[in-house]
């Protein structure tokens, strides 16, 4: 029995060490990555937490609290040009995460007097929305931070979807980014590469003017 024992200890010895075991990784005896676990958690990265259970985290909740957010869209009424009258409502405010909030002043901050980060309402995928409606649709891949909910949208004709990543904080759902229909890109992604240009260009602006200081008397 005792040589028995020696050799299991010293088999569990090796995989530990090579790094592997059943898939998994180790570090300081804990599980640091392996099926069902994540690096890294972001607004769209499904987490493997168990899902509070407070009745949010339903399909049910979320396309509530979404179909909420486009209230302001429903049962619209004109003036006698035709435009749509709405109370204004600063969404990105009321409905948007923390982060995403602070990402876009960022962007815009960069941008100056210079630029617009936006020239659309994300909220409706379009410049003009005055004929815009909208009914939300599929929620899923729900996570105790994330969700997914698609709103399919319908303006002057033409029919699409606006993709919102969900983000789970302060107590209820928040727009956390706007994706493409297919959610490989976001306005995330793109204000972190605005952000990151405009910082080159003012870099080489500043390189490239001369200094007039030299010249003064």
């Amino acid at each position: 029995m005792k040589k028995m024992t020696i050799i299991i200890i010293a088999v569990l010895t090796v995989v530990v060490v090579a790094g592997g075991f059943w898939g998994y990784k180790y570090l300081q005896d804990q599980i640091v990555d392996g099926p069902g676990m994540v690096n890294e958690v972001d607004s769209l990265v499904t987490d493997s937490v168990t899902l509070a259970d407070d009745g949010k985290h339903t399909a049910d909740y979320i396309r509530q609290r979404v179909d909420a957010m486009y209230a302001c869209y429903k049962n619209p009424k004109y003036d006698s040009t035709g435009v749509r009258l709405m109370k204004h409502v600063n969404l990105d405010s009321a409905y948007c995460s923390l982060r995403y909030q602070a990402l876009y002043k960022e962007a815009m901050e960069a941008a100056g007097d210079d630029d617009i980060v936006l020239d659309y309402d994300h909220w409706t995928n379009s410049q003009d929305d005055n004929n815009f409606t909208s009914e939300v649709g599929r929620i899923d891949q729900i996570t105790d931070s994330t969700a997914f909910a698609e709103v399919y949208g319908k303006n002057y004709g033409n029919d699409y979807t606006i993709v919102l990543g969900l983000y789970f904080e302060r107590g209820d759902w928040y727009v956390d980014d706007f994706l493409s229909p297919d959610r490989k890109d976001g306005e995330k992604d793109y204000f972190h590469t605005y952000i990151i240009t405009k910082q080159k260009e003012r870099q080489q602006k500043q390189h490239q003017e001369p200094d007039l200081n030299q010249y003064a008397e």
